[in-house]
This record gives C-alpha cells, structure tokens and sequence, in this order.
C-alpha cells in the first residue's frame, strides 16, 4: 500500500469519525436549545396566568391557539412543583399523533386549587432538527468528498518529487557514466533527500571508480611477474634432475599460476568491458559463428562423447563485437562442456530474438541469485575462475541482450534475450 493510499485512509477514518461525533453533539445540542427555548415560553403562559388570577381571581378563558393548549383540573390540593414532559398527543382534527411539550403547575382560586396544563407542540421544533440534521449530513459528507478529492489530488502533487527521485535511482547503474539527476523542489525535507542521495552516489561512483582502477592496474601489472613466473616453471618442469614428488610439486604450482593468470585476464577483460573498449560493433551472423566454436570445441565435445542438437536460423544475426561475441560463446560452450557428464547432452537453439545454450549436468539447479556474481559459488564443482558468467552477463549488457537461466527437463538452460 503507497504511503499516500493509507494517510488518505486514516485521515478520512478520522475525519468521518470526528464529523460524526460533531453531528450527533450539534443534534442533541440544538434540540436541547430548542426545547429549552419551549421550556420559556410554557414559563412565560404560566406567568400570564398566575398574573391573571392574581389581578381577577379567577382562571383565564380557555382560548383554542394553534399548536397550543391549556386545562384546568379542580384538585383537592396542591400537587407539589411545576414539571415539563414531552408527551405525544392528537393535534386538532388530525389523526395522526405529535409530540407536545407540557408544562403542569398548581394555582389557587379563592380557595381552590386546581392544576393548570399548558402544551405546546413540538413539530416546527422537529422538522427544523430535522432540516439542521439534513444539511449537516449533507455538509459533512460534501465536506469528506471535497477533503478526499484534495488529499488525492494534493498529496499525489505533493509526492511527485518523491516519485521523481526513485524513477531516477531506479536508472541510475554504478558501472556507468552518469550520475542521476535530482529536480529541485520547494519542499525542504525532499531537497535534504535529493541532497543526501546525491552525495551518496557519488561517493559510491567514486569508490567503484577506486576499485575498478585497482583492478585493472593490479590485473595488468600482475601479467608481467606471472609471464616470467610461468617461464621458470616450464625450464623447472623440464628440468631431468627433479624427483617425482618435486616434478608434483612444481606441476601443481604451475596449475595455480595458470589459473592465476586467467583469473588476471579475467578481470582485466571485465574492466575493459566496462571502461567501453569494445565500440566496434558489426552484424554478427550468430549461427555460423557456433558452427565455428563447435568445430574448435569438436575434440572436447568428442572425447566426453557429448551429442550437440542444433537448432539455429542462419537469417538470424545481431549487432556485436566480434571480439566479444567470441567470447560469449567461448565461456558459454566451456561451461556447457566443463561441468557436463560423459554421454550428456548439449542443446543449441538459435530464433530470432533468442539464443539459447542448455546443457545436461548436476541434477540440481544452481543459486540464481549468486549465478552472475562475480567468484559466485553456485554449487558446481571444476577447476573455474568463478569470472565466466559474469563474463556473459556484461558482454551481454553491453550488446543489448538480457541473460537469463533456467533449470526444467534436467538440464541447465542459459537464455540470451534481445532487448
């Protein structure tokens, strides 16, 4: 739920509530007032009829009023204190019931006491509650459409900058030029984010330019030791003197400066990937280029009586760098033969728009999340620099693929997607 939906939600909650109880405070407090002003006016009949007796010492003349009426009761005493009611009576030749708010009083006339009655209804009281209520529904429930409508309109205007800022470190990718470009807002707390992201970016451009320079300088420099490394081993290696467990222990020397040193061109190759040294870009008719490295592979493929199935379209070419589709394939082919079993299976299919690569293998499927990683450990074993995939997945960036993997039907498949 976006941050906006639910402040929207709770601020709408709580201003219906409060109307709500706004509402029904100002309906109770409003037929109070107006039953109290009825309360008045009954006083102010009991007044003129005290006065009235006072001054002629016998009751007034019942006089019929609208939406008004007084009695007389003879009583053998007097009854205790005036009280109010709201009772519900028939008005005139109506048959239908109203409410009537009443008024009872004991008065003495030359002697006796009777008890005075004095109603007066209640039904223009009403239908203005009514009314009040009405327009006060109306006024609430204009004013929530109106506050939702605002909140909506105001706050998707007010967090645009917010979204703004996110679309523009969604683009932004370390390993390329740029940094990304945050707009200017009036809102102070958005300006300190911008800012704040701003320095971080480019703090970390900057380390990633530190460590993707000492990675190319070590990765260059470290060449030349390891040539000269790698020629004293082959005088050493076949040097007649040496006993067996010398000749093992300077073979397997030799095999780690030679993984040492690709695991050094590796790294130089990422750098120079990413630095855009492969501008060069030409149609590559990508089936005859298999067609090459399965030739160049043939032997390999043979000796591990390995059966390559083809699928591919001759029409289908994309645009690449040689150099680096020849590298695309060579780490593709290596790993489908390197981690295949005897009598396996690799499957090559070629359409437009997809190259596909699947191999048979370890009847499981490797950690897609660590798959592309550079040195990741996806679960295979063999004697790998851990830079192949990797490999794949840069040259693929750069040329306008997307590398994707799959595991189904036991076999590993590597998909290289045109954008």
């Amino acid at each position: 739920m976006k941050l906006f939906t639910r402040y929207s939600r709770i601020n709408l909650l709580a201003t219906v509530f409060v109307f709500l109880l706004s509402g029904i405070a100002f309906y109770f407090l409003l037929q109070y007032v107006l039953i109290d002003q009825v309360d008045e006016d009954l006083k102010i009949e009991q007044n003129e009829i005290e006065s009235y007796v006072g001054k002629y010492q016998h009751l007034p003349e019942v006089i019929t009023v609208k939406d008004q009426r007084i009695s007389y009761l003879a009583t053998g005493k007097a009854g205790g204190r005036r009280a109010f009611s709201t009772i519900r009576m028939t008005d005139g030749n109506k048959k239908e019931k109203e409410l009537f708010r009443q008024l009872n009083f004991f008065i003495r006339v030359d002697g006796q006491w009777y008890k005075a009655t004095v109603s007066k209804s209640l039904e223009g009281t009403d239908d203005m509650l009514q009314s009040i209520a009405t327009i006060t529904f109306i006024t609430i429930l204009l004013m929530l459409i109106v506050s939702l409508l605002i909140n909506r309109i105001v706050l998707r205007r007010l967090w645009k900058p917010f979204y703004d800022t996110l679309t523009a470190m969604r683009s932004f990718e370390l390993g390329k030029k740029g940094h990304p470009e945050f707009q200017t807002t009036g809102i102070d707390e958005f300006n300190v984010m911008n800012d704040t992201l701003r320095q971080a970016t480019e703090k970390a451009y900057q380390d990633y330019q530190h460590l993707k320079e000492f990675t190319e300088n070590a990765s260059h420099e470290l060449q030349t030791p390891l040539a000269i490394i790698r020629s004293k081993m082959d005088v050493l290696i076949q040097d007649e003197h040496l006993s067996e467990p010398q000749s093992r222990a300077v073979q397997a020397a030799y095999e780690a400066i030679q993984r040492m040193s690709r695991l050094s061109q590796g790294l130089l190759l990422l750098t120079k990937i990413e630095n855009g040294q492969y501008n060069d870009v030409t149609s590559i008719g990508l089936s005859q280029k298999i067609k090459e490295k399965l030739l160049q592979f043939g032997e390999i493929i043979e000796s591990k009586k390995i059966s390559v199935i083809k699928d591919l379209d001759d029409t289908v070419s994309i645009p690449m760098n040689p150099a680096l589709a020849d590298i695309l394939l060579n780490n593709l082919f290596s790993n489908a033969i390197r981690y295949n079993f005897a009598g396996g299976k690799i499957n090559v299919r070629v359409k437009t728009g997809v190259f596909e690569i699947s191999n048979t293998g370890p009847d499981m499927p490797l950690d897609e999340q660590r798959l592309f990683r550079r040195f990741g450990k996806t679960g295979q074993t063999g004697d790998g620099i851990g830079l192949g995939l990797a490999i794949v997945q840069q040259v693929a960036a750069i040329s306008g693929l997307t590398a994707h993997y799959l595991y189904y039907d036991q076999q590993h498949h590597f998909k290289l997607i045109n954008n």
